[in-house]
């Protein structure tokens, strides 16, 4: 089951009982479903109010018929539920043929890197469910714990059992990279302990969540076979994410120790993996 992004206006994943998820979906033609399920998203989601936005989305004039064949209240058990996953996509729109479809335009197209929002969960009535947005922007609202790396190879093995009980076919997950996962587990962690009203926290936080979206864009080449597409582009964009850690490092001495303690061992394990794959590449 699916639902085009366009019909999309904005929507919440709140996750901060453990054990429970509930997500709200608003529809541009004013109607919207609530989802509760069992079960948690993934780590980067985990223990934590999120809001979602489709900025391009629409309000109809008038309500109208259902956006979607989700009905008003669904319940199930949680799938896969992330915003960890990245895709390049064309920069230029597609144009319209003369037929009316939609074609792209001729020669190599500029993509840029943007996260992709999965959302999976299993229903008795609706089966599986997967929505994929791209381009949604997101919003930390509330963070009130943090799932550890035993809790999410637990959250993973239930999620393949409940997959067992349905006869669709899944694409491959793949996970974050651990130095990809550290780094987000970092924001995490100062957003539970250490952020508040300053400013210098404030903008800490700024620092982070790009720095974030940084490493997420040198991982792009990572596969879940554990190796790197393009280990040199790979090496290059791991270089290009150095200087961010030291600025984030050098204001969170500061403001978050702690912060800054796990900062300079993230930038030790990026330094790490860009000199073993520099030494891979020359042998």
């Amino acid at each position: 089951m699916h639902c085009a992004r366009e019909r999309v206006m904005d929507g919440s994943i709140d996750n901060r009982e453990k054990g429970k998820t509930l997500i709200t979906i608003r529809f541009t033609n004013h109607s919207s479903s609530m989802v509760t399920l069992d079960g948690n998203p993934c780590r980067d989601l985990a223990g934590s109010l999120w809001k979602f936005r489709n900025p391009e989305g629409k309000l109809e004039a008038q309500a109208g018929a259902r956006a979607s064949i989700l009905p008003e209240v669904v319940s199930g058990i949680v799938g896969h539920i992330s915003f960890a996953r990245k895709e390049e996509i064309p920069i230029l729109p597609m144009e319209q043929g003369p037929d009316g479809f939609l074609v792209e335009p001729p020669g190599d197209q500029p993509t840029r890197l943007v996260p992709i929002l999965d959302m999976e969960w299993f229903s008795k009535d609706e089966g599986q469910v997967e929505f994929c947005y791209e381009g949604l922007i997101m919003e930390l609202v509330e963070m009130v714990w943090a799932m550890t790396a035993e809790e999410a190879e637990m959250e993973r093995e239930e999620v393949e059992e409940a997959r067992e009980r349905f006869d669709d076919d899944f694409e491959e997950e793949i996970e974050p990279h651990e130095l990809e996962e550290r780094c987000f587990l970092i924001v995490q962690e100062f957003v539970i302990n250490s952020a508040d009203d300053s400013a210098q926290k404030q903008e800490l936080h700024r620092n982070l969540l790009e720095l974030q979206e940084q490493v997420a864009r040198a991982f792009i080449y990572y596969t879940n076979e554990g190796t790197f597409e393009d280990a040199t582009a790979t090496g290059r964009l791991l270089g290009g994410v150095l200087p961010l850690i030291d600025r984030a490092a050098e204001s969170a001495k500061f403001a978050a120790e702690t912060t800054a303690e796990l900062l300079l061992q993230l930038r030790a394990g990026l330094v790490a993996l860009r000199d073993e794959l520099a030494q891979a590449r020359d042998k």
